[in-house]
């Protein structure tokens, strides 16, 4: 089902569509590899389309994996069980555990509830180790779910320079990412290092992202595994 989005709203994500390098770039990428290096933990995320997509993060403490495999989600928690969340399809809460900001742009038009334009606001932005403030148009993304993201793409670039996630029925759940620096991959401009900050933590990170393509990732490769498998 398409979301209802407002004109407004739907300029500005052509806009940023356009500006990492199209519609259908986004639309070809497939077999990449991202790793995500934070302070603490290494997230990598293997992405194949956006129906099959897993990422395994490795803490000092153990490794959890999450995927979808185009139909159902499912997870391993801290102890290496496998947690089965049968049924969901792409939840915002996907993209939210994978991180991968630009690639959620085409799938926001059909797995979001309402896409709402809020106007230009001040933004608050890292650059070259600064502080400086930017004007940026703001899109409020609700999905049915629960999720709700707020998206801030710079106006005279048009490149996404922060977002914010949050669940309307866990209001601690709440993450700020800041978008400093940008690589060309595969034609389209990906985010190359990120600032996150987590309110419920208080911790401001930096992750520095690196990109791997055309490395054949095979459909299998995101098949639910079952629970002797993990075990």
């Amino acid at each position: 089902m398409a979301a209802a989005v407002d004109e407004k709203a739907r300029a500005v994500l052509e806009a940023a569509m356009e500006a990492v390098g199209g519609r259908k770039r986004l639309q070809r990428v497939t077999d990449m590899v991202i790793t995500a290096t934070h302070a603490l933990y290494t997230d990598t995320i293997r992405y194949r389309s956006p129906n099959r997509i897993s990422r395994e993060s490795r803490f000092p403490w153990g490794v959890v994996h999450i995927g979808y495999d185009g139909t159902s989600s499912w997870h391993t928690d801290k102890d290496g069980k496998l947690v089965l969340e049968e049924g969901k399809k792409i939840p915002a809460v996907q993209w939210l555990f994978h991180k991968v900001e630009v690639l959620l742009l085409v799938p926001l038009e059909t797995e979001a509830k309402t896409i709402e334009y809020l106007g230009g606001k001040n933004v608050y932005y890292f650059e070259d180790g600064e502080t400086v403030r930017k004007v940026a148009d703001v899109l409020r993304v609700t999905f049915p779910d629960g999720w709700v993201f707020r998206l801030y793409f710079a106006r005279d670039t048009r490149l996404l320079v922060k977002s914010e996630f949050r669940h309307t029925s866990h209001q601690s759940r709440y993450v700020e990412r800041f978008f400093t620096r940008y690589k060309k991959v595969r034609s389209i401009l990906f985010p190359r290092r990120v600032y996150e900050y987590n309110h419920q933590s208080g911790r401001f990170t930096r992750v520095k992202i690196d990109y791997e393509v055309n490395v054949g990732l095979k459909r299998r490769t995101f098949k639910m595994p079952s629970a002797k498998e993990v075990s």
